[in-house]
């Protein structure tokens, strides 16, 4: 079994997914969009559900060069179940090009194995992807053992593809989408990728970011619709102009981190005086208020055994003035 090893990323990831959250899917920029596709309910898989993962794009000639995470641009790829990911024994790497869908009738649970790539969807695939692991965190190891990843090694890991026409399922085309991933878990997904993408096939003109996991719906008029998926869980519509025009959140600090039964809260000194009466509170990555606590001062102590294990938002609500936002982040591990 692989290791469980999630560490917090920084604040930055949570500002970005704020703002992918209401603006990146009017497809401004690429944003990695999360869509179930099957709910199990019998035999080995009952309860888990299949999501793909894929990178959405600008233009039908954007080429994915590459998936990655390193100190700097820190990878993560969880769930709340144990294990996370469902992984069949037929598979023997965590890349799609591994499965051979000639075993799919004899071994109906293996076309729900969980795998990373970039575009391929089994060994049929004219792309071929590889490979990069840092030896002494090797992410795909982990991952095709069932276990979350967290990549932020100085080496990193990442997984890609030779930038030429051979590789064709890395255009993203008609669809304007890219396959990153396939997962299925009985738990909730969160995490974060850095990509690597040549607008319009173009080297000279590369979008390179690390991108936050959101969540793709069915509903038509929701700026992430996605018609493969079942659900209008995590949809996103446009904002309105006062939502536009809200000022940017103040940081607050939130250790240790990763944490198991306590975490301090340290918030802006200018906000001494002002705590009393307020709540912090826990969202979960899918959008979900998890846990509250009272506060009273700019520094307090708040107890965590209730959370399970995962990356949360953390938020102040009932500030005398309601235009002023306050986030934080934490990282839960048991």
């Amino acid at each position: 079994m692989k290791r469980l090893l999630l560490h917090s990323a920084s604040f930055l990831m949570f500002v970005l997914m704020a703002l992918f959250s209401e603006s990146a899917q009017a497809q401004d920029q690429p944003w990695l969009g999360l869509v179930p596709v099957v709910e199990h309910t019998e035999g080995e898989l009952a309860g888990m559900t299949t999501y793909r993962l894929y990178l959405y794009t600008l233009g039908e000639n954007d080429f994915l060069v590459s998936c990655s995470g390193d100190d700097a641009n820190p990878l993560y790829l969880s769930s709340t179940s144990e294990p996370a990911w469902f992984q069949h024994a037929l598979a023997t790497t965590s890349l799609a090009t591994d499965v051979n869908p000639a075993f799919f009738e004899a071994f109906p649970e293996f076309a729900f194995d969980s795998w990373l790539t970039i575009g391929a969807e089994d060994n049929t695939a004219a792309a071929d992807v590889i490979e990069l692991a840092d030896p002494e965190y090797n992410a795909f190891d982990i991952f095709e053992s069932g276990q979350n990843v967290a990549v932020e090694s100085a080496v990193g890991n990442a997984w890609f593809v030779i930038p030429t026409p051979v590789n064709e399922e890395a255009f993203s085309g008609e669809e304007m989408r890219v396959l990153v991933a396939q997962l299925t878990t009985a738990g909730d997904i969160s995490g974060q990728i850095q990509v690597q993408v040549f607008l319009d096939n173009d080297n000279n003109n590369e979008f390179r970011q690390t991108l936050p996991i959101l969540a793709a719906c069915n509903d038509p008029e929701a700026l992430n619709y996605e018609p493969l998926s079942f659900n209008n869980v995590g949809c996103q519509y446009a904002p309105v102009d006062a939502v536009m025009e809200r000022p940017a959140p103040l940081a607050f600090e939130a250790f240790p981190s990763p944490a198991n039964a306590s975490a301090t809260v340290v918030f802006p000194a200018a906000m001494e005086g002002k705590m009393a009466g307020t709540q912090l509170q826990a969202t979960s990555m899918d959008g979900r208020l998890v846990q509250s606590w009272d506060l009273h001062s700019t520094t307090q102590t708040v107890d965590v055994q209730d959370l399970a294990s995962g990356q949360y938002v953390l938020s102040v609500a009932g500030l005398e003035n309601a235009a002023m936002r306050l986030q934080g982040q934490l990282v839960i591990l048991r």
